[in-house]
């Protein structure tokens, strides 16, 4: 039997979800097409591959699904407008205090990070631009480590013992998964 490496694994179970979840409209083929393809786009990111080494992808994407767009609805125009900018502190603090949670559940630091930073991506939200490391979930490892050590803002480091606090508040079983399956990013959005 052969051994698939996890990052092939994860995608596979992307594209396998996708295929369950969207399934093609009639007559509109490749609005699956395209799903998959920002699925697989957003997997390797996360492992880390350049944007630089991802641009062929997202030209392709923006070919196949350029011809097939729609104007986007005013409520998903609203919606989608934050979709890929920048990474707020505020945003970021939060992953943090997120990614301590995970470490106390028994993650390493650096899966911790590869699972926030998959669910950031997941929502649009591109990796921390600083950092040394042009792996995404690395980026927000170091600046986490450098909010812990007393640097950032200073609203990023109260928004991250705020949001560490609220997450202490959630019964101690619940925690891991209301904040995997919850939008933790949202400030509008309290933990239950």
């Amino acid at each position: 039997m052969e051994t698939v490496s996890p990052s092939a694994d994860r995608i596979g179970a992307a594209l396998r979800a996708l295929r369950r979840t969207s399934p093609p409209e009639a007559g509109d083929e490749a609005s699956l097409a395209i799903k998959c393809l920002q699925a697989v786009i957003a997997e390797l990111a996360a492992d880390g591959v350049s944007l630089e080494d991802l641009q062929p992808l997202a030209d392709l994407e923006k070919l196949v699904g350029g011809s097939r767009a729609v104007a986007p609805k005013p409520a998903q125009a609203h919606r989608e407008r934050r979709r890929g900018s920048a990474p707020s502190a505020i945003l970021l603090a939060r992953a943090a205090a997120a990614i301590d949670l995970l470490v106390k559940a028994g993650q390493d630091e650096s899966e911790a990070a590869q699972t926030l930073m998959r669910r950031l991506l997941a929502a649009g939200v591109p990796p921390p631009a600083q950092g040394g490391d042009s792996r995404g979930w690395r980026r927000l490892l170091e600046w986490r480590n450098t909010l812990l050590h007393g640097g950032g803002s200073e609203d990023a480091r109260y928004e991250y013992r705020t949001f560490a606090r609220e997450l202490e508040s959630i019964p101690p079983a619940e925690r891991v998964e209301r904040v995997l399956q919850g939008r933790f990013w949202d400030r509008r959005q309290k933990p239950r």
